[in-house]
């Protein structure tokens, strides 16, 4: 998959999305804050669920299989 692809279903990121990241040193990190700058992409800060780390990643990235896959997606507050 492309570094551009997406996620079936919703290509959207709330706060509150819990997502599993892929690769060996992967974990569960739920999306603290987003960050959105008229000058770079839509960010997240993300916190690990069972840990005290933290990361900020482009919600591109997010939203790559290759990546990351969601978990679970944060209740709708509308």
């Amino acid at each position: 998959m492309s570094l551009f692809g997406r996620r079936k279903g919703s290509d959207e990121v709330r706060v509150g999305d819990v997502f599993r990241k892929a690769g060996t040193y992967g974990g569960e990190w739920v999306v603290e804050r987003l960050f959105e700058y008229p000058d770079i992409p839509p960010h997240a800060r993300l916190v690990e669920r069972t840990g005290s780390r933290t990361m900020t990643v482009a919600v591109s990235l997010l939203l790559d299989l290759d990546s990351f896959t969601s978990v679970q997606q944060a209740a709708n507050l509308s």
